[in-house]
C-alpha cells in the first residue's frame, strides 16, 4: 500500500490528529499507539512541551518529573514472605507505558523492588486509571491540535473583536465584571507562559461574577422546569447561570445555550487541573489560552443578550 503523501507537516498532522481522535472516540484505545501518533505530531509541528511527556510516557519517567495520575497506591510485602506490611502506600510508577499495558492485558500484579527488601505491589485496576489518564490528556491534546491547524490564527483576531463587544456591556453592568476580565486579558496579553496557565482561573472568576450579577446565591434550591431540583448557592455558579437562562428562553434555544455552559465547568477544570498537575506542566500553549478564553466569551456574549436593556446602554453610548 503507497503511504499517502503530504504538502506540509501541519497537513500531515492534522491527517493523523483527526484519525487518531476517530479511533479513541471509537472505542480503539490503544494507549501506546495513541502516544505514537501524538508524538510525530508534536515533533512535526514543534510542540517541545507535549513531545517531552509523550517521550516520558513511551520511554519511563525519571524520579523528579513523575506527574501525579501515577503515583498509585499500592500494598507493600515482604519480599520473602509475602505478608502485607503496609497497605495502600503511594507510590510512583515511572515503568514506561508499554509495560504497564503489558501487566493489564495479562491481568497480572505490577511488583515494584523497594528498601529493606519490600517489594510495592498493584492491581490491574489501579494500573488501568493510569492508561486511562493518559488516553484522556492525549485525546484533550488531539482535540486542540485539529482545533488549531483547522482555524490557523483566526482565533485571536476572533478573540479580540468578541472581548471589545462583551468587555463594554459587562463594564455597564458592574464594576466588578470589568476587573475581573482585565485581569483575563492581561494574562491572555502577557509573553510569560506561566500566566497563561492563568487563565482557566480567571474563566472561572469572570463565569461566576457574572452569575453573581444575573442570578445572585440563593439558600433555596431551584426548581427547574422539568421538575428537578438543583443547588444555587454561592458555588454553584454554573446551576445559577442554567436557571437564569431557563428563566429567559425556552424551546431549542435554551437547550443549546444550557449544553454550552454545562460544556464550559468540566473543560475549564480540567484545564485548572492540567496547570496544577505539577511544575513541569505549568505551561499551556498561547492558542489554548485563548481558546479556553474564546469558549468562555461565547457564553458570556450569549448571555448577556438575555439581560434586560444592555444592549440599549451601550448604543446610547456609541
Amino acid at each position: 500500500m503507497e503511504s499517502k503523501s503530504f504538502s506540509s507537516p501541519r497537513e500531515e498532522a492534522l491527517e493523523i490528529a483527526q484519525q487518531t481522535t476517530r479511533n479513541i472516540l471509537n472505542s480503539k484505545k490503544d494507549v501506546v499507539s495513541i502516544l505514537r501518533a501524538c508524538m510525530v505530531i508534536s515533533t512535526r509541528l514543534n510542540k517541545k512541551e507535549d513531545e517531552k511527556w509523550i517521550r516520558s510516557e513511551l520511554s519511563g519517567y525519571l524520579s523528579n518529573e513523575i506527574p501525579e495520575y501515577r503515583k498509585i497506591y499500592c500494598a507493600y510485602q515482604n519480599r520473602q514472605t509475602k505478608e502485607v506490611l503496609v497497605d495502600l502506600i503511594k507510590t510512583e510508577i515511572d515503568f514506561p507505558i508499554h509495560l504497564i499495558c503489558s501487566k493489564i492485558q495479562k491481568n497480572e500484579e505490577l511488583r515494584l523492588s523497594c528498601r529493606d527488601g519490600k517489594i510495592a505491589v498493584s492491581d490491574t485496576t489501579k494500573l488501568e486509571s493510569i492508561t486511562s489518564a493518559v488516553i484522556d490528556r492525549c485525546f484533550f491534546f488531539l482535540n486542540d491540535i485539529v482545533t488549531e491547524l483547522q482555524y490557523g490564527g483566526a482565533v485571536e483576531y476572533f478573540m479580540e473583536e468578541i472581548r471589545k463587544n462583551v468587555d463594554e456591556k459587562l463594564a455597564k453592568l458592574d464594576k466588578n465584571l470589568s476587573n475581573e476580565t482585565s485581569s483575563l486579558y492581561i494574562n491572555l496579553s502577557s509573553t510569560n507562559p506561566a500566566d497563561w496557565t492563568k487563565v482557566g482561573h480567571s474563566c472561572r472568576s469572570v463565569l461566576k461574577s457574572l452569575a453573581d450579577y444575573v442570578f445572585p446565591p440563593q439558600k433555596k434550591n431551584y426548581k427547574t422546569k422539568d421538575n428537578n431540583e438543583i443547588k444555587v448557592g454561592d458555588p454553584q455558579f454554573i446551576n445559577r447561570l442554567l436557571a437564569f437562562v431557563e428563566q429567559k428562553l425556552s424551546g431549542d434555544k435554551r437547550k443549546l445555550l444550557q449544553t454550552e455552559i454545562q460544556y464550559i465547568e468540566p473543560y475549564l477544570s480540567q484545564v485548572v487541573e492540567f496547570a496544577n498537575m505539577g511544575e513541569h506542566n505549568k505551561k499551556l500553549e498561547k492558542f489554548d489560552a485563548h481558546l479556553i478564553a474564546v469558549h468562555t466569551y461565547l457564553i458570556i456574549s450569549q448571555i448577556l443578550k438575555l439581560v434586560p436593556d444592555v444592549d440599549e446602554t451601550v448604543t446610547k453610548k456609541e
